[in-house]
């Protein structure tokens, strides 16, 4: 007969159990899981911003069709900015952007914008809106952003405006101004695609369409300096602004009138005086005692124009004149950057140099 000793049935048990995983070992296990998401996380945090850089360019593949489509109705494109017919050199009604609304699919948006009063008198609920395709996902600026300078005047229109990640070309001349009557500026050999009240027909961009752009990036997440060739960002700003930060409806550039208020601003223009992506980037400065003065910053002139400027790695993406959309490096020579940003250069450039 089977006797069941119990120190027998304890060392039976005994011998079957598994030893553990030793303070040593579980440390180790830790260690290499640790390494592996060091491995890992910089390719997933690549494969990120890859889609954002590829979801940007599809933005400005959208932008680029309507602005063709608007120049296939109108046979010009869009003003860089329009302004109130008889009005003040404040009093402009939208940029680019709002005219181009019905060809990207927003009608109701540009059915509610007034374009026969001022941006200031327009309803602070427009000014708010926020476009999608207006932002690049990797834009760290807030998607509505308050301007205490802005606010602080008691407008209509209030001190928060929907943000823009994109700029209008104005070229290597970075004078926003205008021939008399506020008719657009004389367009020279360093002119872009935009300026104020401008009417830029196809048929007169002599470069090539190909080798032309009209739209670049414009990030608003940057951090701002003041004046052509700055170095050291705005650290402290009583009106507020530090950021490279600018709206879609009223992105333009900065009044004198509010640049002696102490504001500082970006604006929705980007001309090609100075690197791609410098940082800090430049503020812009729009005088309005000489807005018959076209003359650029790099030869003595009143005006100036920020940088273009993106939060991708090692450039950014350019809307061109036929519809396409190229990423330019940083390392890009001037001349070839230049070249691609003026319509009538007579330069030999394309943007594969």
């Amino acid at each position: 007969m089977y006797r069941l000793s119990i120190t027998g049935f304890v060392h039976r048990y005994r011998s079957r159990i598994r030893p553990g995983f030793t303070l040593v070992e579980l440390l180790v296990v830790i260690a290499i899981i640790g390494v592996l998401v060091g491995l890992l996380l910089p390719a997933v945090q690549a494969a990120r911003e890859a889609a954002r850089r590829m979801s940007c360019s599809n933005n400005l593949k959208q932008i680029g069709l309507g602005l063709l489509n608007y120049e296939s109705a109108h046979r010009r494109l869009p003003a860089g900015m329009q302004f109130v017919n008889g009005g003040s050199p404040i009093d402009a009604v939208g940029t680019a952007w709002v005219s181009i609304l019905p060809f990207l699919e927003q009608s109701a948006v540009a059915d509610r914008i007034n374009t026969s009063i001022p941006w200031y008198m327009q309803p602070a609920e427009n000014v708010q809106i926020v476009e999608p395709v207006f932002l690049c996902p990797s834009d760290t600026a807030e998607r509505v952003h308050n301007y205490p300078f802005i606010g602080a005047l008691g407008i209509p229109a209030g001190g928060r405006y929907a943000t823009c990640s994109y700029g209008m070309n104005i070229g290597r001349n970075d004078a926003f101004s205008f021939s008399p009557g506020f008719l657009p500026r004389p367009v020279n050999e360093d002119s872009g695609v935009f300026s104020g009240n401008s009417k830029t027909k196809l048929g007169s961009i002599s470069d090539g369409l190909s080798n032309t752009f009209a739209i670049g990036e414009a990030a608003s997440g940057h951090d701002m300096c003041e004046g052509i060739g700055c170095t050291t960002k705005i650290a402290v700003n009583p009106a507020g602004e530090l950021k490279s930060v600018h709206g879609w409806l009223v992105g333009g550039v900065n009044p004198s009138l509010f640049f002696a208020g102490g504001f500082r601003y970006a604006g929705g223009f980007g001309s090609t005086v100075e690197k791609l992506n410098k940082r800090p980037v430049t503020d812009s400065y729009y005088d309005v005692t000489q807005i018959f003065n076209s003359t650029p910053s790099w030869r003595g002139g009143p005006h100036r124009i920020s940088n273009f400027r993106s939060l991708h790695t090692g450039g950014a993406n350019f809307a061109f004149c036929d519809g396409s959309v190229q990423y330019l490096s940083n390392d890009i020579a001037m001349q070839t950057y230049r070249a691609l940003s003026t319509i009538q250069g007579g330069e030999i450039a394309s943007p594969t140099e």
